[in-house]
């Protein structure tokens, strides 16, 4: 099907292609909020904000880091 996202993963030479068929009837062709899109901007800001996480915590000792890991296991505990 014609696709012009340019940020889906999916979408080759105009073409949208995911590789399940239930991705393709779940597509939205030309929106940038498409259930079946991989958005590549999004995965770039991801990698971007991992690797500043990651250059945060190198600088970090043992007893900061526990603090860090029980703080976000509480975060995800008050979510339930």
């Amino acid at each position: 099907m014609k696709c012009n996202n340019k940020h889906c993963l999916w979408s080759a030479y105009g073409s949208c292609c995911p590789e399940s068929e239930d991705l393709i009837d779940r597509a939205i062709p030309n929106a940038l909020d498409c259930p079946s899109s991989s958005r590549s901007d999004i995965e770039k800001q991801l990698i971007n904000l991992y690797e500043e996480c990651r250059s945060l915590l190198r600088y970090r000792n043992m007893s900061e880091l526990v603090e860090i890991k029980n703080f976000i296991e509480a975060q995800r505990e008050n979510k339930k």
